[in-house]
């Protein structure tokens, strides 16, 4: 199977990061011809919008910035010339990721681990356990 085009779900957390350049990397060994990042504003993030702990992630400019942020420091440590996109999405981030690749018809999602224990896990389910359950396509979960 030729991989031809990737979704990467990127959070902002320290894990995430390392995943948009293992991304870069990936995309350089297998011959992807793009990559499109997504990032998930979800709800209970604009239930209170005011609140000073939430209002740098509301703001979706800021939030987009601070993600191209991110891809540029990527691409210039990966040395990528690669075409890659960003979306910002609002909602719950594994339908919202799942529903991207189903649209956009990608042939591989990129997700960070999360450090969750098995019993958290199984009561509440990581974003990147639902992913990888829903998804249309295979998902490579990045544990760095």
């Amino acid at each position: 199977m030729i991989l031809r085009k990737a979704l990467v779900a990127v959070d902002l957390s320290s894990t995430s990061t390392k995943v948009v350049e293992f991304a870069f990397q990936y995309a350089g060994k297998t011959g992807l011809d793009s990559i499109d990042f997504i990032h998930v504003l979800e709800y209970h993030d604009q239930e209170i919008p005011l609140h000073s702990e939430f209002a740098a992630r509301f703001d979706t400019d800021k939030v987009k910035q601070d993600v191209l942020d991110v891809l540029k420091k990527a691409v210039h440590k990966t040395g990528s010339s690669l075409a890659h996109n960003l979306y910002v999405k609002t909602g719950d981030p594994s339908k919202e990721i799942v529903k991207m690749a189903e649209k956009e018809k990608h042939d591989i999602i990129l997700i960070g681990h999360r450090g969750m224990s098995d019993l958290e896990e199984f009561f509440i389910g990581s974003v990147a356990a639902k992913v990888a359950r829903h998804a249309p396509c295979d998902v490579l979960v990045h544990k760095p």
